[in-house]
């Protein structure tokens, strides 16, 4: 379990709220974000992030990435395109800043692709 900002974040559940509202991810998208999430304030490598969330497309690429994280911006994000929680690294990839209010609970997790 993972809460930040508004958003609140459930791994044994795959499931994302909002203000206590639900938001639907996909699969990558729920995937690629428990990996940010799972890793605060670590950069993670477009090329990593590809391995975790779409390792068994051959033909994944960067932009892939790119278009996932602004999915999940618009889902999680006040403002997506002045980012707080999903930043970007230039010419690295992306990192997970989860906030001084943020309570990222260890526990049994599910396994979504790790």
């Amino acid at each position: 379990m993972a809460q930040f900002g508004e958003i609140s974040l459930d791994f044994r559940k795959m499931e994302l709220c909002r203000a206590d509202r639900p938001v639907g991810l996909t699969l990558r998208e729920f995937k690629a974000l428990k990996f940010l999430v799972s890793r605060p304030e670590v950069v993670i490598s477009r090329q990593r992030l590809i391995n975790a969330a779409w390792p068994r497309r051959k033909r994944s690429s960067q932009r892939t990435v790119d278009n996932c994280i602004a999915r999940l911006r618009q889902k999680i994000e006040s403002n997506p395109d002045c980012p707080v929680f999903l930043r970007t690294v230039r010419g690295v990839g992306y990192k997970f800043v989860p906030g001084k209010t943020a309570h990222l609970l260890a526990g049994p997790e599910v396994n979504a692709g790790d």
